[in-house]
């Protein structure tokens, strides 16, 4: 692979500066934005315009018929694919969220898939918390009641409690405390004697 790197460089010094400017625009059909002829393109690489446009078409189909210009042109164009593929990498890098991103990359670091630098892990680390992954704090939340409807639970439980102490439990009676949510573990009638 490196002799060919290197007969790519020896080749791309063989060719003007004037080729290469020529075989750059050809390639990505553009100019400041904007879409380029070949006649265009065979003017903004520096060559001199011809008398008409017609003589300068065929000046500008000749060089691009050339084999120095036709594989500086494929050249160009494979550099704008890899150019392309790598944008649309970093848009699908984008779209996946952060946990995911950071999630594969340690999944990977912890198969020995990659190697990672120190500060690879650093990165790594910050990215989870920001995106929450390393959450130490515990939030608790309460519910608010007021005291009327502290009062109608407590008669509810009053009357969970005394029914179990006569012996008269329903039989559809399963523990569960329905305004809360709440299951009682152990229901036991009480039966005044202590326990041991």
């Amino acid at each position: 692979m490196g002799l060919l790197r290197a007969y790519v460089l020896d080749f791309m010094a063989m060719a003007t500066q004037k080729q290469q400017k020529f075989a750059k625009l050809v390639a990505c059909g553009m100019n400041d934005g904007q879409p380029i002829t070949i006649v265009d393109s065979y003017s903004a690489a520096g060559y001199q315009v011809l008398g008409s446009r017609k003589a300068t078409q065929v000046e500008a189909c000749r060089l691009l018929a050339s084999d120095t210009v036709q594989s500086l042109v494929e050249q160009e164009r494979e550099l704008l694919r890899k150019s392309e593929e790598k944008v649309r990498k970093s848009q699908e890098i984008l779209v996946i969220s952060d946990s995911e991103r950071v999630l594969d990359k340690l999944r990977k670091w912890v198969d020995g898939i990659e190697e990672a630098s120190t500060s690879q892990i650093r990165s790594t680390e910050l990215l989870a918390k920001i995106s929450g992954m390393l959450r130490t704090d515990i939030s608790i939340e309460t519910k608010q009641r007021s005291s009327a409807e502290i009062e109608v639970l407590l008669a509810k439980k009053l009357e969970k409690f005394a029914a179990l102490s006569s012996g008269s439990v329903d039989d559809d009676f399963d523990g569960a405390d329905t305004d809360t949510g709440e299951i009682e573990i152990e229901d036991i009638p009480y039966s005044g004697e202590p326990v041991h």
